[in-house]
């Protein structure tokens, strides 16, 4: 890969034991984060499920939208006994966590934390069948979940959050 070239966004999962395990490439961004989510609520609810490990040791970056939506799956896993843990983060993506308050309320950490990581092939998830209501439900819901977080972000997103509550209506027909 040349050096100007940027891994496209991917996420695969592979499910070991009672644990999730998803590994990102290239940017954790509004691209991934519906299938994310939708990914997380469709298998804790079918399975039993201890622990949703994200391997960030790919990630060359993390937008707003994608740390909502973490904080968000983190209170939500919290509230059902289930933990969601970051691993292999880089310096760069531990400050983009602390600059909008992530860092407080998800579990991460600069190595693997302990983790063996899967070594079965992993499943690719579809992140280009998100429609665009999905997308835009899903960053309006993840800037909301950043101002309940740090009321630091609220100026940050207040047009954020105006300008996706009207694309919301407007695709709500």
């Amino acid at each position: 890969m040349l050096e100007t070239e940027q891994p496209s966004d991917d996420l695969q999962a592979a499910i070991v034991g009672d644990k999730i395990f998803i590994r990102v490439t290239g940017r954790g961004s509004f691209k991934v984060s519906a299938t994310l989510k939708q990914f997380i609520a469709e298998m804790t609810s079918k399975q039993p499920v201890s622990a949703v490990v994200l391997d960030l040791t790919e990630c060359v970056g993390m937008d707003s939208t994608f740390m909502g939506v973490l904080a968000g799956l983190s209170g939500r896993l919290k509230q059902s006994g289930k933990m969601l843990e970051l691993i292999n983060l880089s310096d760069k993506n531990i400050q983009l966590l602390a600059t909008l308050g992530v860092d407080k309320v998800v579990a991460h950490y600069s190595h693997s934390h302990g983790y063996e990581l899967p070594t079965e092939p992993a499943k690719s998830l579809p992140t280009a069948d998100a429609t665009k209501k999905d997308l835009a439900e899903t960053a309006l819901q993840a800037h909301e979940t950043l101002v309940e977080l740090n009321e630091e972000n609220r100026p940050r997103f207040k047009r954020v959050i105006e300008y996706l509550k009207v694309d919301v209506d407007r695709l709500n027909g």
